[in-house]
C-alpha cells in the first residue's frame, strides 16, 4: 500500500467501527448524524478510488467533481446538525430550504460548469491528482467558509443561549470536535492559495473522522460528560481535577503513619461532597429543588451542603473552586 493512502484506509477502518458499534443510534435516533456520516465515508470512498492512478484522464476529472460533491454534501450535513443542536428555530424552515437549493445549485454547478473545477493535474509531488480551479472556483469557497462560519455560530449561540445544561454542553462538545476539521479547511485553502501543492483530502479524511467518532459516541449522555472531563476549562474538568485531587489525598497513606500524618476522613468525605454539591448546583442554576432531586436528598441537605462547602472553600482556597462559576444562587 502506497503511504497517501494509509490517512483514507484508516479513516474507511474506523468508520466501519463506528458504524458497527453505533449503527442503532444513527439510524434510530440521529437522521443528521446519518447523513453526515454517509457523506463523510462516501467522501473517503471516493478519495480511496481517486488516488489510484489507471484511470482516464476525464474519468479521474469525473472522479473529482465526485469527491468534491461529497465535500459539499458533508458540509451541508454538518450544517444542519449544528441547527438540530442548537434549537435555532427563527425561520429555520427557510433556512434548512435555503441550505437544500444552495446544495442543489453547487452540486449542479461542479458536475456540469467548468468554471469552477476546470481540470486536474498531479500534486502531492506526483502522487494523488488535485484540481486545476476555473475562474468561478471561489463560489465553492465562500460556500464552505460561509456554510461553516455558521455553523460554529450556531453551536457558539447554542453553548451561551440554551436553557438546557445538557444542550448547551452538547454544542460545546461539538464545538470542540469541529476545531480540527475547521482548522485544517482553512489550512488546506490557504496553503493551496499560495500555489502549495497539497491535496485537502490526506488530511481532511482523519480529521472528519475524529469530528464523527467524537459525536456519535456523546449521543449518550454519560459518555458526553466523560468527554467534557477532556475539554480545557469546562466545569466538568475542573469538577474531575478537584475530586482526583481529594481522592489522591485518601489514597495517598504512609506505611507508618505518625503524629501529623494521620488522614482527616471526615474532614475528607464532607471536602468530597461539597464539591460534588456545589457542581450539581451550580448545573441547575443554583435550583435547590432540583439538586436535591438529583442527588437523591432532601433541600434542606443541599442547603447546608452547599453553605459548608462554600465556607469551607473559602477558607482553603480564598475563591470559588469553580471559578468560571459564579458563587451559587440557591433557589427554590
Amino acid at each position: 500500500m502506497e503511504p497517501y493512502l494509509i490517512p483514507s484506509v484508516t479513516a474507511i477502518c474506523f468508520k466501519i467501527v463506528i458504524f458497527l458499534r453505533y449503527h442503532e443510534s444513527l439510524r434510530r435516533e440521529n437522521f443528521n448524524l446519518c447523513l453526515l456520516f454517509v457523506a463523510v465515508l462516501l467522501l473517503n470512498l471516493v478519495e480511496l478510488i481517486v488516488f489510484e492512478r489507471s484511470y482516464s484522464h476525464s474519468t479521474t476529472l469525473l472522479l473529482l467533481i465526485a469527491y468534491y460533491c461529497c465535500a459539499v454534501f458533508s458540509a451541508h450535513a454538518y450544517i444542519n446538525i449544528a441547527l438540530q443542536y442548537s434549537k435555532f428555530s427563527w425561520h429555520a424552515g427557510i433556512i434548512k430550504g435555503v441550505l437544500n437549493v444552495a446544495l442543489a445549485g453547487l452540486t449542479l454547478a461542479l458536475i456540469f460548469d467548468r468554471g469552477i473545477i476546470a481540470d486536474w493535474t498531479m500534486g502531492m509531488g506526483g502522487y494523488a491528482p488535485t484540481k486545476v480551479e476555473g475562474s468561478r472556483y471561489w463560489i465553492v469557497q465562500l460556500c464552505l467558509f460561509v456554510g461553516m462560519g455558521f455553523a460554529v455560530g450556531l453551536l457558539n449561540r447554542g453553548m451561551r443561549k440554551l436553557e438546557s445544561n445538557l444542550a448547551r454542553r452538547q454544542c460545546l462538545l461539538f464545538l470542540f470536535a469541529s476545531i480540527a476539521p475547521v482548522l485544517m479547511t482553512v489550512l488546506v485553502v490557504i496553503l493551496q492559495e499560495q500555489g502549495v501543492p497539497i491535496s485537502a483530502g490526506i488530511f481532511m479524511s482523519m480529521a472528519f473522522t475524529l469530528m464523527l467518532a467524537i459525536i456519535v459516541y456523546a449521543e449518550e449522555k454519560s459518555r458526553l460528560f466523560r468527554l467534557l472531563t477532556l475539554v480545557p476549562f469546562s466545569s466538568e474538568r475542573k469538577l474531575h481535577r478537584q475530586l482526583l485531587h481529594d481522592i489522591t489525598k485518601c489514597v495517598s497513606i504512609s506505611d507508618t503513619p505518625g503524629p501529623g500524618e494521620d488522614l482527616d476522613l471526615k474532614g475528607m468525605m464532607k471536602s468530597l461532597e461539597g464539591t460534588v454539591v456545589e457542581h450539581v448546583l451550580n448545573y441547575y442554576d443554583g435550583n435547590q429543588k432540583l439538586a436535591a432531586s438529583a442527588l437523591g436528598v432532601s433541600e434542606a441537605t443541599i442547603s447546608r451542603r452547599a453553605r459548608g462547602g462554600a465556607k469551607q472553600s473559602g477558607r482553603s482556597t480564598g475563591e470559588n473552586r469553580f471559578p468560571d462559576q459564579a458563587s451559587v444562587r440557591i433557589t427554590q
